[in-house]
């Protein structure tokens, strides 16, 4: 896992969860995959291979 600053548009485009839940329960339930790209910035890590659909980015 990383620690990266990302900008709001960014992180809500993302999956999340607190930091102080469980990447690998995350896997292991099949939510998120297994070679999925977790990052955390702040108190949230992020999925950053899923993208949340239907967020428009220009405006």
């Amino acid at each position: 896992m990383k620690y990266l600053s990302a900008k709001k548009f960014s992180r809500d485009a993302h999956p999340s969860i607190h930091y102080t839940g469980s990447v690998r329960g995350m896997k292991k339930l099949g939510l998120w995959g297994k070679h999925d790209k977790c990052v955390r910035c702040g108190n949230y890590i992020y999925n950053l291979s899923i993208w949340i659909g239907g967020y428009d980015f220009w405006h």
